[in-house]
């Protein structure tokens, strides 16, 4: 019953998320990006991700794919006016419900951001170009309107929009857990992200008022793209080497608290260190080698002490047996026993 329930809850935010998707996308198929005739600047884009990562491949599918045909819908073209391109938009939110397969939900550490990024740069262009080259191969477009066109404004700001607002919004829904590591790839993360977006709207607010060519700026776009991401790339390898002493010293000093000391030999690679991570697990490691020898000697006095307890008290429940009024009259019975046997015997 409970997961029936679910279930339908499930079901009911997946359809009013993608009607949601759907006006939005009729609102902002109003606003083409320069020199597209199809691609308009959407941030709504991350819905569908989102209720990926929130809920399953399925409900991302869902949402993306309905909230599409809607859009459609609204505008007065049908619902099945581009199915290719409503079917671009569910597996847009179908690949980033990944999330949850491959490690990426929650964010707990670097590697699972990483994750996170790699399904939202697949999410923002595997699906489009699908449904670019459908459009090429019926022979609607030929292939430089199709590169220019259509693939790369619509990949170029859907990875963006994704990129700046999918992690606050997994950051509210408590899927992005704050750690030393997270927290200090985020910190350049937003940092490079809010200058790229900066980059790229400025060069799409210069370009409706000036006259460039739009390949440029959709090269431009792309180049800034491929400089963000191995930006991110550069800085998560950064932080990784920053963090990892410190994760490691967390995770040994948990150990240690649970009476565990035979990780402390992990930390011989830090202790060579010649900063102040080098000292802190110097000191560190001698102090649990101090503690766990101490509690060693504690322990084999406390089991000789228990010794000498046991021993006490056996000599303590001796005395007080043999010392008993009952004892002394079987010892005197024992002895009239032992006599009278002598005196038969002689």
């Amino acid at each position: 019953m409970g997961t029936t329930r679910k279930t339908i809850t499930i079901t009911g935010v997946c359809i009013a998320v993608g009607c949601f998707y759907g006006f939005t996308n009729f609102l902002s198929g109003k606003y083409n990006l320069p020199g597209c005739s199809f691609a308009e600047l959407r941030p709504q884009v991350v819905l569908p991700m989102f209720m990926g990562i929130l809920y399953g491949p399925l409900a991302g599918f869902v949402s993306g794919a309905l909230g599409d045909m809607l859009g459609y819908a609204i505008g007065g073209k049908g619902p099945f006016f581009a199915i290719h391109w409503s079917i671009a938009n569910g597996f847009m939110g179908l690949i980033a419900g990944l999330a949850r397969y491959v490690g990426a939900r929650p964010v707990a550490a670097i590697s699972s951001f990483v994750k996170l990024l790699i399904l939202l740069l697949l999410a923002s262009s595997i699906p489009f170009a699908f449904s670019t080259g459908v459009e090429y191969e019926l022979g609607r477009v030929p292939f430089h309107q199709a590169l220019f066109g259509f693939f790369l404004p619509i990949f170029i700001t859907d990875t963006l929009w994704a990129f700046m607002l999918v992690p606050p919004m997994m950051q509210v829904a408590g899927l992005l857990i704050s750690r030393i590591e997270t927290r200090t790839i985020l910190a350049v993360y937003y940092l490079l992200i809010a200058t790229v977006m900066a980059t790229w709207l400025s060069s799409i607010l210069i370009t409706m008022q000036e006259e460039i060519q739009v390949e440029e700026l959709y090269t431009l776009g792309a180049v800034t793209l491929v400089v963000l991401i191995v930006g991110l790339a550069v800085s998560a390898v950064s932080a990784k080497k920053i963090t990892a002493p410190v994760v490691t010293l967390t995770n040994v000093a948990r150990q240690v608290a649970h009476g565990d000391y035979s990780h402390v030999s992990k930390l011989t690679s830090i202790r060579n260190r010649p900063d102040e991570l080098g000292t802190m697990a110097a000191v560190f490691s001698d102090m649990v080698r101090s503690v766990e020898k101490r509690e060693e000697e504690l322990k084999q006095e406390v089991k000789t002490l228990k010794v000498r307890i046991d021993r006490s008290k056996q000599t303590a429940d001796l005395e007080k047996i043999t010392g008993s009024d009952y004892f002394k009259l079987l010892k005197q019975k024992a002895g009239n026993l032992r006599r009278k046997a002598c005196m038969n015997d002689s």
